[in-house]
């Protein structure tokens, strides 16, 4: 089993918070908040995310102490016991739910605007839908989720820029017109606003450089999203008179309506069906994934946490939220709905910002976090009570929700759980540290983990060298073609006199639902799918008949390795788990039609765009036998990485390799032969089987093409296109028709080259040279 691998970056954390918690909660509450505080509603806002900034930087330090998918729970539990863990487990997953319905409940509202729905109606299919995806395992992808929050900053952004040039200041006045008191309570309204930052701790086990990526993006999410609802509110306030603002039914798209006419209104109304679907989506994950981590500590029974076999989904744990969710909505009041996921989330996070505390000063020997909050405790005890605060001024029917929800919390963690948990936590520790030092206790020096290192992997240039044995990643999915590919990295891996190394790489996808621990479980209960690629590897180290005499011997010496692991990310974990293994080149296959369009439209350009490694692409069509390869040449930087594995390949097998380069006409072919050859004579000078050919062409598409009717071949070797632009998708190039048409297998190779001016430099003139018809090449003579 691989190491815990990190595919999220700053930004995909960053994103995570962000979109959650960009919901129904500015769209819908926006106008009440106003209508019960006036212009002083911001207050409430800024109150809500001053709380949650604390709360934030305290998770932050909990989660690089505890990386886990666990979240609010798993870190009250381990600071506070299990039976306050009971209660932060239960509240945080009704808090999700009732969310949910209030996410829903605004999914409802937009959809009845431009549908002949009920707002009821809208909610419920909307719910529906969105369960089935959950449990079918459809996800919410990184990049999905970047451009989500992306296009709802742009729509905000906006509306909040042009709304600054319809402000009436005389709305604004006065600024607190039922006083300071209706604050509080409004705050206990919006807060549900705020909810799901915490869900970016949830998932600090895949982070990357988690002790500065995470409390950066914990806090930097909160602080963003609290100036946005601080600045539309103030739009809000300023465009619409405080006596006539009840009578607004949704103010965003008033208000959007009257600065920028039909095309505002509509742009409000898409913002809003899709900040309800992304955050209701986001909030059915999260509950899952506590449901899971309550399962793991026996918490609640195990039948919840029961993973779909074929979906890889906790389909059980998604249909229990989901249906409550959906019942949830015959509350009928969106007050209600937000007050109550309001205050169950208030309670969890005063018990975090506690929790935190007592670790702090227990100080355990497996509580290390690399990131401390500043300010301790003082700041921690400043939001634990601004959130009991808040709940005080939330009204009885959000008080009585609370009440209930620690009762029957702790009735079922004694009749249920006080049995089954088991949890090692830091409050005996602190007792005993308590009785030693008393109040000195929190000004004691506590020990912080050393920061992990992480050190970016840029390889250099790496020498064009056919001598060498490399090192050669293999990604494996379709079992079909598992054994070729493996073939050929071994027999491009083997150097003249050592064997190289080929590790076979094969991940299961996890929908975003599951946390990858999970299924890792899971693998490790069924060796099954380990034994079938050692199988593979194993069969494929075997020599063929076909293999040259001196190279039998050198490739049973293979290093094979293999690697079998889940993410969420697939192409990403393949581009970390490629640099983290130090490998040159990773090997791919394609299946379907074959082209440089096809592949660019495709998650596979992420890998051609981002490895910092060799990257080959092979269009299998039979490798039974290599006794001839042909490698179309036209110089560039990906052509010489074709010609050092065509030598490599044709060495193994003593497979003759045909260089054809095609020329324009009025070219001298001896001039241009002898040129060639004194060109590539470092990587085939010790080659015997080479056969150069030079042939005049119109172009260079229709010039390969007639090679074929000529000679027969068992691999074409191509390199990359450098133009990946929307002409190549339009219209094709070389790799697009040639590797379409060819009556063999076709590989497809680019090399990695830095990103510096001057290799962009030589590239470009080389380019322009072409274009201009300056070179010896004939026209679409871009290899």
């Amino acid at each position: 089993m691989a190491d815990l691998r990190r595919e999220l970056g700053f930004w995909d954390a960053l994103t995570i918070g962000a979109g959650t918690m960009i919901g129904a909660g500015i769209f819908l509450l926006a106008g009440v908040a106003l209508e019960l505080t006036g212009p002083a509603a911001i207050f409430s806002y800024l109150i809500a995310g001053f709380i949650c900034i604390i709360t934030a930087s305290s998770a932050a330090e909990l989660a690089t102490g505890m990386p886990t998918s666990g979240g609010d729970y798993f870190f009250v539990s381990r600071a506070l016991g299990p039976a306050f863990g009971a209660i932060s487990g239960v509240g945080i997953w009704l808090s999700l739910t009732f969310a949910i319905s209030f996410y829903l409940f605004g999914l409802g509202e937009y959809l009845s605007q431009f549908m002949p729905l009920t707002p009821f109606w809208g909610a419920v299919l909307g719910g529906i839908l969105l369960i089935i995806l959950n449990i079918v395992g459809a996800k919410e992808s990184g990049r999905t989720q970047v451009v989500i929050v992306l296009t709802l900053f742009a729509i905000l952004g906006g509306f909040s820029f042009f709304g600054f040039f319809n402000i009436e200041t005389a709305n604004l006045n006065p600024f607190f017109p039922l006083g300071f008191e209706p604050i509080y309570a409004t705050t206990a309204l919006v807060f549900v606003s705020f909810l799901g930052f915490v869900k970016i701790a949830a998932v600090a086990e895949e982070i990357k450089d988690p002790s500065k990526n995470l409390p950066r993006a914990l806090i930097g999410s909160v602080a963003l999203v609290t100036v946005l609802y601080v600045v539309i509110l103030l739009v809000i306030a300023g465009m619409f008179p405080q006596s006539t603002i009840r009578e607004v039914r949704d103010p965003l798209t008033t208000a959007a309506r009257q600065m920028l006419g039909g095309f505002g209104g509509i742009a409000i109304i898409f913002a809003g069906l899709l900040a309800t679907l992304s955050s209701a989506n986001a909030s059915i994950m999260a509950s899952s994934r506590i449901n899971l981590a309550m399962a793991r500590d026996r918490m609640v029974p195990k039948w919840l946490s029961k993973i779909h076999e074929k979906l890889l989904t906790p389909y059980r744990a998604i249909l229990l939220t989901g249906i409550l969710a959906l019942g949830f909505l015959l509350i009928e009041s969106l007050e209600d709905l937000a007050k109550i996921a309001s205050v169950l989330q208030l309670y969890s996070y005063a018990a975090l910002n506690i929790g935190c505390i007592v670790l702090r000063a227990a100080n355990p020997d497996w509580y290390k976090p690399s990131y401390r909050t500043p300010a301790s405790p003082f700041g921690q005890l400043v939001a634990a009570i601004g959130c009991l605060g808040v709940i005080l001024y939330s009204g009885p029917f959000a008080q009585i929700a609370i009440v209930i929800l620690i009762v029957a919390s702790l009735g079922w963690y004694v009749i249920w759980g006080r049995q089954k948990v088991s949890i090692e936590h830091a409050i005996p520790l602190f007792k005993e540290r308590w009785q030693e030092h008393g109040l000195s206790l929190f000004r004691l020096p506590t020990e912080k983990a050393e920061a992990e290192e992480v050190e970016e992997w840029i390889p250099t240039k790496r020498p064009l060298n056919t001598n060498k044995p490399r090192h050669l990643v293999t990604a494996l999915a379709n079992p079909e073609h598992e054994t070729v590919l493996l073939r050929l990295a071994q027999f491009i891996s083997t150097g003249k006199e050592e064997p190289g190394i080929v590790e076979g790489m094969h991940f299961i996808h996890v929908p975003y639902q599951t946390p990858i621990s999970t299924i890792r479980e899971k693998l490790e209960q069924r060796p099954s799918t380990q034994r079938k690629i050692d199988t593979i590897l194993e069969q494929s180290s075997k020599a063929s008949e076909h293999i040259k005499n001196g190279y039998k011997d050198i490739l049973k010496k293979t290093d094979f390795r293999s690697v079998t692991d889940a993410a969420h990310d697939v192409f990403g974990a393949m581009i970390s788990e490629t640099q983290e293994r130090g490998a040159d080149m990773l090997l791919m296959g394609w299946q379907g039609g074959f082209s440089v369009g096809r592949i660019y439209n495709s998650p596979v350009q992420r890998i051609v765009q981002n490895l910092k490694a060799d990257v080959g692409i092979l269009k299998n069509r039979g490798l039974d036998t290599i006794d001839s390869i042909l490698l179309p040449w036209g110089g560039g930087l990906h052509a010489w990485l074709g010609l050092e594995l065509a030598v490599r390949i044709a060495r193994v097998h003593d497979a003759e390799l045909k260089i054809l380069r095609l020329i324009k006409a009025g070219t001298d072919p001896s001039a241009e032969r002898e040129s060639l050859l004194e060109t590539i004579a470092p990587l085939v000078k010790d080659f015997d089987r080479l056969q150069l050919e030079i042939r005049h062409a119109d172009d260079v598409t229709s010039g390969i093409m007639a090679d074929f009717e000529d000679t027969s071949h068992d691999l074409v070797i191509i390199g990359a296109s450098r133009e990946w632009g929307i002409r190549n998708v339009l219209i094709g190039t070389i790799p697009d028709i040639i590797a379409d048409r060819a009556p063999c297998s076709v590989l497809m190779v680019r090399r990695y080259v830095s990103e510096h001016w001057k290799v962009k430099a030589s590239e470009g003139f080389k380019r322009v040279k072409e274009n201009l018809g300056l070179s010896s090449s004939p026209k679409s003579g871009n290899r």
